[in-house]
């Protein structure tokens, strides 16, 4: 996390600039510490911009009589800018929101004020970010800015999976959105096909079959690792399905119901299990199976 945030910082003020990373407002001064230190060490690697020696900036907050764990003015931070000759100055503060910690980053422009950047990152489960909260907090484990909270689970995908099922074909095409924290909605289509090879079921023979089936679910995701996620889902659809025989064809619908769960992996793999309950509505074929159980794998892009 604090990598992606140098890089965009890089990116964000022309090459060559004299930076300051500031102070970091958090519980504890380890944090803040901790995070200076970090920033300031990729800021330094990118050699793209030149940093201000962090024993000249402790000089100068030590006079002003202030802490870089602590809070800083607009007006100190121009000021002590213009002491160490900075043209911009980083900061960044960690704000307690519950169930996970916000990790803030901003970059202001000496001369003018002007905000140039404002970033955020959220922080779950970690024993390091625990140790350094002073223990008594809960851990925080960095999230991948792509998978951050609501905007990560705003996606597109297209699976192949299998139902396991005579065997089965199944391509899904799906989106979601989210409308609020670790939530979302998720729409889409899966289109089947199987060849049976003449397997028999007993009181008839199928050859072939296709499937469309548009469904909608409701779905929970929790990050539990960077770049990793899990989730859960309910829903249903309606699905329609025409069978071959060797002597004919005839077409089925039924009312569908589903519950699954899968991962995400590196933010745009998806893994995910279905199970799926059908009640034929319109022709009783006992024969016919009601409940699928389906595997997928697909690629999920995600929109920033």
């Amino acid at each position: 996390m604090i990598k992606n945030a140098a890089r965009v910082v890089e990116a964000v003020v022309p090459e060559g600039t004299i930076v300051a990373v500031l102070n970091f407002t958090s519980p504890t001064e380890a944090f803040s510490d901790h995070a200076i230190e970090e920033l300031t060490g990729e800021l330094l690697a990118g050699n793209k911009i030149t940093v201000v020696e962090r024993r000249r900036l402790n000089l100068i907050m030590t006079e002003m009589n202030l802490q870089l764990s602590g809070y800083v003015s607009d007006e100190s931070i121009q000021s002590i800018g213009h002491m160490l000759g900075a043209q911009s100055v980083v900061s960044g503060s960690l704000t307690n929101m519950g169930d996970y910690h916000r990790f803030r980053v901003s970059v202001i422009n000496v001369e003018t004020a002007v905000v140039q950047l404002q970033m955020s990152f959220d922080l779950q489960n970690s024993e390091q970010v625990a140790f350094l909260l002073g223990g008594d907090q809960t851990g925080y484990l960095v999230v991948d800015p792509r998978l951050d909270r609501t905007y990560r689970l705003n996606s597109a995908g297209a699976l192949v999976g299998t139902t396991f099922h005579t065997p089965a074909l199944v391509l899904t095409l799906q989106g979601t959105f989210a409308p609020m924290s670790h939530m979302y909605i998720k729409a889409g289509i899966d289109l089947g096909f199987i060849y049976t090879g003449e397997k028999d079921y007993g009181t008839f023979t199928i050859d072939g079959f296709l499937s469309v089936y548009p469904f909608a679910h409701i779905g929970l995701f929790m990050p539990f690792a960077e770049k990793f996620g899990w989730m859960a889902e309910f829903g249903g659809g309606y699905f329609y399905r025409h069978y071959f025989f060797s002597d004919g064809s005839v077409g089925t619908h039924s009312f569908s119901f589903e519950l699954a769960t899968g991962f995400i992996i590196w933010n745009n793999f998806e893994i995910s299990y279905r199970l799926q309950y059908n009640y034929f509505a319109e022709i009783d074929y006992s024969e016919y199976p009601a409940v699928y159980n389906k595997l997928s794998v697909g690629y999920i892009y995600r929109f920033n």
